[in-house]
């Protein structure tokens, strides 16, 4: 059976460059969760200083440069936080996807150990069943 140690080797370094993947999808999707709870802290940040922009136009015009440049400044903020996040989405579809070729590799693996070893206890059968054969010819011819 010198299919089965092949095989299980292919099979256990698939499992092994699978399991890194999945530790590497789990430390990405921490990255990208990050990244969200920063974006939507910066959003309703963003959203206050709108708020207070639209106030200061009703009740204190003085201070509403004050007001635009903080809106300004958190909207760039927010902008930077939201490219942020759209890269780490990429980066976490492409570790999906390298999920998804090492499952697929690794079902593989069991796919065909499995049908070599059918085909190995096919061929054993085969033999003893010649040596039954052989056995009972020999029976035969002695009678």
């Amino acid at each position: 059976m010198a299919f089965q140690f092949r095989l299980e080797t292919s099979l256990r370094l698939a499992n092994q460059e699978m399991d890194v993947v999945q530790g590497q999808l789990a430390q990405e999707l921490r990255i990208l969760q990050t990244y969200t709870e920063q974006k939507d802290c910066q959003l309703r940040i963003f959203l206050h200083a709108v708020e207070g922009q639209q106030a200061a136009c009703l009740r204190e015009p003085q201070n509403l440069s004050l007001w635009q440049n903080f809106s300004m400044e958190q909207k760039e903020i927010l902008s930077k936080y939201e490219k942020q996040l759209q890269e780490q989405e990429k980066i976490v579809a492409k570790y999906r996807e390298k999920l998804i070729e090492c499952r697929i590799k690794v079902e593989k693996f069991k796919r065909l150990k499995e049908k070599k070893r059918k085909l190995y206890y096919v061929e054993e059968l085969k033999k003893e069943q010649g040596v039954i054969d052989e056995i009972a010819q020999s029976r035969t011819g002695w009678k």
